[in-house]
């Protein structure tokens, strides 16, 4: 059972907190961010393009992750990592449709959330879902049929590579793989013969829930960068203001 240091817990439960104030305000951002997305789809300001609809989707689920993240973090639960594990992954894939201009990049990971929903009915056996969802897989790749075989032996390590994101996925998604439900399990289990059980966090879900959070806001930050960007919101001011704190906040020793 890993040892730890309690002015290193006590720091990170500090920080957290920061982190916590800092990601109300971004959350406030996010939510204004999505009005002004709404206003903008009413008014059809937007073209509805496969290309902008993915990245829309990809956007908005992410931002939904972090929302669930930031709960998780306030009751110290390791569980964050789950939630960023998404967030980056959207976000790679956000990136990746970026890209290029046309419409086949959403067309391809629309097609791969299609095939995952057909399998998920297939394992349950639920014959007619998974062969609705076939249909339209087989619909949304018509034409580009031959780069849907290359994109289908294409992992996620190799999408963040082609979209410049490559210290993404090495730094934050695996990271973020990492916290396997067992892996864990000593941290919660009597230290000794006789020793007391709490229900409180263990320091290893703080800390991971400290190190998730800080990511999470990192990449909610890029997030509404873009969205500011997209929607005119004139933002970017905010945003770097949320980085700095979030920089000063990882940055201290005591």
């Amino acid at each position: 059972m890993p040892n730890f240091d309690e002015q290193e817990v006590a720091l990170a439960e500090k920080k957290l907190e920061l982190l916590l104030n800092l990601a109300e305000e971004v959350l406030a951002l996010e939510q204004a961010s999505m009005a002004r997305l709404n206003h903008a789809l009413r008014e059809n300001t937007i073209p509805m393009t496969w290309r902008n609809r993915v990245l829309i989707g990809l956007t908005v689920k992410a931002l939904a992750s972090f929302e669930r993240l930031v709960m998780d973090a306030r009751e110290r639960r390791a569980e964050c990592s789950h939630h960023l594990k998404t967030m980056v992954e959207s976000f790679i894939y956000s990136h990746w449709v970026s890209v290029e201009n046309d419409e086949q990049r959403a067309r391809l990971v629309y097609a791969e959330g299609c095939r995952a929903r057909a399998i998920y009915h297939e394992n349950l056996q639920e014959t007619q879902y998974a062969k609705e969802w076939r249909e339209l897989l087989i619909d949304v790749i018509k034409g580009i049929e031959a780069r849907w075989e290359s994109f289908r032996q294409t992992n996620l390590e190799r999408l963040a590579e082609q979209c410049g994101l490559s210290v993404h996925y090495r730094r934050i998604y695996r990271m973020a793989c990492e916290a396997a439900h067992i892996a864990d399990l000593s941290v919660y289990m009597p230290p000794e013969p006789g020793g007391d059980l709490s229900l409180s966090p263990a320091p290893l879900s703080l800390l991971r829930a400290y190190v998730s959070l800080g990511y999470g806001i990192h990449l909610a930050c890029d997030l509404l960068h873009d969205a500011s960007d997209v929607l005119r919101m004139e933002a970017d001011q905010t945003i770097q203001a949320f980085r700095n704190r979030l920089t000063t906040i990882q940055a201290m020793r005591e």
